[in-house]
């Protein structure tokens, strides 16, 4: 079978796996952020704000280290953007919860 000529009932998408794109270690960024809203539930904003915070460098340390193909829907951009980026707004998001003034 030549290039040109494919199979009309081919819907692979040219070697796109059909069920869909792994999402890679997204359920680490899940169990963190629904670690981070039982601290939330519980009133406790401070420690809610470190384990998001927490999260983020976590997620940003796995997008530094895992292969593109490994890392899923952490993969957006290009590998030290989004380790920058997800640093960048988990520092930001702790020093901000360690500035809260809670009465």
């Amino acid at each position: 079978m030549t290039p040109a000529a494919q199979d009309p009932d081919d819907l692979s998408g040219g070697g796109v796996d059909p069920a869909g794109p792994v999402l890679g270690v997204w359920w680490l960024a899940v169990l963190g952020l629904l670690v981070a809203a039982l601290l939330l539930l519980s009133s406790n904003l401070r420690a809610y704000g470190y384990a998001l915070g927490a999260t983020l460098g976590a997620l940003a340390l796995l997008r530094a280290v895992l292969p593109t193909a490994r890392a899923g829907g952490l993969a957006v951009r290009g590998r030290w953007v989004d380790v920058a980026t997800l640093l960048l707004l988990g520092a930001a998001v702790a020093v901000l919860a360690s500035t809260l003034r809670i009465v």
